[in-house]
């Protein structure tokens, strides 16, 4: 009965692979243990999160400010450019600004079911599926910086107006995004053998695994400056991964995962800043005056990932903790678009597009199967803490808890 079930939700769903390269939702695939009298492991996993604020280069920073800050002058000025305009939408008394800067505050909520299946096809082979299905909300919420803040109330209310009308214009919604669905699928092949009493080790299993990423979520939405993908924004892609688990001593071992992932280039619609002479700044891509095709070649992510585990603490009672470090170079993005009037600040995005997460696991399980010898689910419940050692920047502060009901069979 429960081999049926998982061929129904095989065949009947898409599923998005556990996520290691999105800097806003970090799905992160969590070990297990192997038995060798069992030919397949079938995982659930209903999770939860919440991130209100990123990380960048050793401080806080806005989720929304991750691709730059919204100044409302610097966008109102590009929009004249490229519009071939000179008449400017605010009075002729902000003829004389230089900035009118805006802080944008964004919250990231999700929730969703998480979903892994591996069978063993001999004892040294085996094939896998992992995937889930979420709801993703996104907000950016407006508030004017600096001095701006005190501001009569009428002058203010022009200000929004005049902001509303500059996005209606480049074609955009509000900053508000929700969306239920699947993701990227993610398929793979493990290579992996088992040595007791090997090295003074009580057990080694070690493993190579390379899978496939098939981009099945949809792009992200370039008119609403909110969304964010849910996979690898339509990207084909590939990794590799090698995996040990070794065995100090009864019920105490670690582990250790490394992995290289690389999507492949796509030429997609996109918004891009415009590239304007004598400075560097820049409207946020997700404002960018600039659409058109564009060919993005994204950069490789690497995951460094130790792990520890104390089984059977109190008949079936154990405990994990992991560190999962997450590091994706800047993407390389060309321009194909065939009117090349008005130039895009590619170096600007391309540098915004490397970013860095770290994560601490801590969680606790109970194995029934360890009570009783029979198909019994084995229990888990993580909290994935987002941290700032080594390498976070660019990346959302996303904390997620995850329920986890796993069967060996």
């Amino acid at each position: 009965m429960i081999k049926r079930l998982i061929w129904v939700l095989l065949i009947t769903s898409s599923a998005q692979a556990m996520v290691f390269d999105n800097r806003f939702l970090p799905l992160l695939l969590k070990p297990f243990k192997r038995r060798r009298d069992t030919s397949s492991h079938v995982r659930f996993q209903p999770f939860f999160m919440h991130a209100d604020n990123a990380f960048n280069d050793g401080f806080d920073l806005e989720i929304p400010d991750i691709t730059g800050v919204y100044d409302q002058l610097l966008l109102e000025r590009a929009m004249m450019t490229v519009d071939n305009r000179t008449d400017s939408l605010f009075r002729s008394d902000f003829a004389l600004r230089t900035a009118l800067p805006w802080t944008r505050r964004g919250r990231l909520d999700a929730q969703g079911l998480a979903f892994l299946y591996e069978r063993a096809l001999t004892p040294w082979v085996s094939v896998g599926i992992n995937g889930m299905f979420a709801h993703v909300a996104m907000r950016h919420e407006f508030f004017l910086a600096g001095s701006n803040q005190n501001l009569p109330m009428g002058t203010k209310e022009y200000i929004s107006s005049v902001k509303q009308e500059m996005h209606e214009s480049l074609g955009l919604c509000p900053p508000l995004f929700s969306k239920t669905g699947f993701g990227d699928l993610d398929l793979y092949v493990r290579f992996g053998h088992c040595w007791d009493y090997t090295c003074k080790f009580r057990k080694i299993d070690a493993a190579f695994r390379t899978g496939l990423l098939s981009p099945t979520a949809k792009a992200r939405d370039i008119f609403n400056p909110a969304a964010i993908a849910l996979g690898g924004n339509k990207h084909w892609g590939m990794y590799a991964q090698l995996e040990g688990d070794f065995e100090l001593k009864e019920d105490m071992s670690v582990g250790l995962w490394l992995r290289a992932s690389k999507r492949f280039s796509k030429i997609q619609c996109l918004r891009m800043p415009l590239c304007r002479e004598n400075t560097v700044f820049s409207e946020p891509q997700e404002y960018g005056t600039l659409t058109g095709e564009f060919e993005v070649n994204p950069g490789w992510t690497f995951v460094f990932n130790p792990q520890f585990e104390m089984a059977h603490l109190r008949r079936g009672f154990g405990v994990k903790a992991y560190y999962t470090l997450i590091a994706h170079l800047k993407d390389s993005i060309c321009d194909r678009r065939l009117d090349r009037e008005f130039t895009p600040n590619l170096e600007l995005v391309e540098n915004a597009s490397s970013w860095g997460s770290e994560f601490v696991t801590i969680g606790a399980f109970y194995d029934f199967g360890a009570v009783r010898e029979c198909v019994y689910p084995q229990i888990s419940l993580f909290w994935d803490i987002p941290v700032d050692w080594l390498v976070a920047k660019r990346a959302a502060r996303t904390h997620s808890v995850s329920l986890m009901l796993e069967f060996d069979f």
